[in-house]
């Protein structure tokens, strides 16, 4: 059974647990059940590639990549200062500090929506905030970034505009006005190494990831 699959059945198993034997929530580290189920619910939580692109070009100092892939495929290609938190490590002890950052907003992404989905969702069990998930991942991050097709000679303005954002960033990202197919890695921007920010002890939240 393909990895992340398994991941994700073990995951429903913990939380279909959770939900039979509800410890007492005054003394739990952990999110409850409801709060669970609500947050999963929560389109909120989803964060678009045009918005990720933006915050990238922006220079957002609040905006953490946590790229949950694999480490050979982060080393392949990366979007530009994203971190790589495989996905079978996200929970390590090794990774609460970054996570937990003061001011940070970290938006989990790999290639499609399934690693970075389970990646948010062990997380959100363990009370890690400002959590969010790129929509569709690298896969909707090319198509829509670096290969968007041009609109429709009827499209609407917000449509034209949006095209127009999008030939912007992919010149941004590759150099180039026009792209076909998918670039090399050495035609995009190469990852930055993010360091661990350590928080004094009397400013540590308590929670962890």
């Amino acid at each position: 059974m393909d990895r992340r699959y398994t991941i994700l059945a073990i995951l429903a198993i913990v939380l279909a647990a959770g939900l039979l034997v509800i410890p007492d929530k005054s003394k739990t580290k952990e999110t409850s059940p409801e709060s669970m189920l609500l947050a999963v619910n929560d389109p909120a939580r989803f964060i678009t590639t045009d918005d990720v692109t933006e915050r990238i070009i922006g220079g957002d100092p609040t905006l953490q990549l946590i790229d949950v892939r694999p480490a050979d495929q982060f080393n392949k290609f990366a979007l530009p200062g994203a971190v790589n938190i495989p996905l079978d490590s996200v929970l390590s002890p090794s990774y609460t500090e970054l996570l937990n950052q003061p001011g940070k907003k970290n938006v989990f992404y790999s290639n499609g929506d399934t690693d970075a989905d389970a990646a948010w969702q062990l997380c959100k069990r363990l009370k890690t905030d400002n959590i969010y998930v790129m929509k569709g991942g690298l896969n909707l991050w090319f198509n829509t970034i670096i290969k968007g097709a041009e609109p429709v000679s009827t499209a609407s303005g917000n449509d034209l505009d949006l095209y127009s954002f999008r030939q912007a960033a992919r010149q941004f990202f590759t150099g180039q006005g026009q792209v076909v197919g998918t670039p090399k890695a050495d035609e995009v921007k190469k990852p930055v190494k993010v360091n661990v920010v350590k928080k004094p002890v009397e400013e540590s939240s308590g929670g962890g990831c």
